[in-house]
């Protein structure tokens, strides 16, 4: 898909349209409920419609948890990100693009002191940044993230920032956590200055009008 990358506990709604993934749902739905979800490449465009269309070779693997049948065949459905994945090789003979896939794990060196200063230092930063939608996480958590890991924290937040597609697919494919850590927060940091003027901006000019 274009600028869509699924991670770990992230939920993914997706509208299923083109015949060849309402196939590939209901494959799924008989099977494992499992779909992988692969970030298109710059210039896929003109094979979009092939199976040829170049793909990143990291993706997400998710399960479907909800799914809506529509009268025309069409689904709704949602994903919950469930681990990462390399594709090994690509298999023929379904329409949509099948794969045989061996799944990855993150890891990290560091201790679990360093960890945890690290954990509640991006949780700190997201609550801070006025465009993150944290409400995802206070469903998951108790206050100051406690109910997740530097991993999974830094996970969802990334799923929701308004970054790139590029940008998403650079962090599903670094696998050491604390590193991953250090770039999101390096990401929130980054946003916040470039909306911080903005604010100020509105602000004055509110404070114009009265």
């Amino acid at each position: 898909m274009p600028e869509v990358v699924l991670f770990p506990r992230q939920i993914l709604p997706l509208h299923i349209f083109e015949p060849r993934y309402r196939a590939m749902v209901a494959d799924a739905l008989a099977g494992e409920r499992l779909i992988a979800i692969a970030l298109l490449k710059p210039d896929y465009e003109p094979l979009y419609f092939t199976p040829h269309a170049p793909i990143h070779r990291l993706v997400g693997v998710g399960r479907i948890v909800a799914t809506e049948r529509l009268d025309d065949g069409k689904y709704n459905i949602l994903l919950r990100g469930q681990t990462r994945a390399k594709l090994l090789a690509e298999l023929p003979g379904r329409p949509y693009r099948l794969a045989r896939i061996e799944t990855v794990a993150s890891h990290c060196d560091a201790s679990p002191a360093v960890r945890e200063r690290l954990r509640r230092k991006l949780w700190a930063a997201a609550r801070r940044y006025p465009v993150s939608d944290l409400g995802w996480c206070e469903m998951h958590s108790a206050p100051c993230g406690l109910g997740l890991s530097l991993g999974e924290l830094t996970d969802l937040i990334t799923a929701r920032l308004p970054i790139s597609g590029e940008l998403r697919q650079s962090l599903l494919a670094e696998l050491d956590v604390c590193p991953r850590a250090r770039k999101v927060l390096g990401h929130i940091q980054t946003l916040a200055s470039v909306a911080r003027p903005a604010r100020e901006a509105e602000h004055r000019s509110a404070c114009n009008l009265n």
